[in-house]
């Protein structure tokens, strides 16, 4: 007998930055220029719930959409809105977990939010340096919508690192090349801070 196979899921705080953005921006051709449905759009206008489980697959349109028709596929645009919207919406949520006044813990702490929290699928972890450190993301459904998760990523890596005492903070993503041209099933953010 074949184990079925499990659902991927993501938490509500991952899509509740996009779903702004599709409600205000109803003038766009959201359904005709992306891959959003309109089941997906009914379930956007709705609400997205924080403490709901939705069909990561829901959420990577909706990332996708966004990116694509706000973000004009610029990476830039993507960490721009992680370093902004996407982690000031985590921070509103998740205030007390994710403001510990030290860089090395909100790292850490960040990657444990990744396992399990934010989805039900892949693994996070950091390993501290001296200033900095390496946050590595494993999964083997692969990572999500990685054209836009990569940038928007690094963003709110930087934004958490400011938030919680570090300066200067650099975030690179080793893999960041690659977005476009082959499926990534790993991530590695080298994090440096003073």
């Amino acid at each position: 007998m074949t184990e079925a196979k499990k659902e991927l899921l993501a938490k509500g705080p991952l899509l509740i930055p996009q779903a702004m953005i599709i409600n205000n921006l109803r003038d766009l051709n959201w359904v005709g220029e992306t891959e959003l449905t309109e089941e997906d759009l009914q379930i956007i206008r709705k609400g997205i719930l924080a403490s709901r489980w939705y069909p990561r697959g829901l959420m990577e349109r909706m990332s996708l959409a966004v990116f694509k028709l706000v973000g004009n596929n610029q990476p830039e645009s993507a960490f721009s809105f992680g370093k902004g919207v996407m982690a000031e919406t985590l921070l509103k949520i998740y205030r007390g977990p994710l403001v510990v006044n030290n860089p090395t813990d909100i790292a850490i702490k960040f990657a444990a939010f990744y396992n399990g929290t934010w989805f039900n699928s892949g693994k996070a972890e950091f390993k501290p340096g001296a200033r900095g450190g390496v946050f590595k993301i494993n999964d083997e459904e692969g990572i999500p919508c990685q054209a836009c998760l990569v940038p928007m990523m690094r963003g709110v890596c930087t934004r958490l690192i400011i938030e919680n005492q570090g300066g200067n903070v650099r975030v690179e993503a080793m893999e960041e090349p690659l977005v476009n041209s082959q499926k990534l099933y790993a991530l590695t953010f080298n994090i440096y801070w003073e």
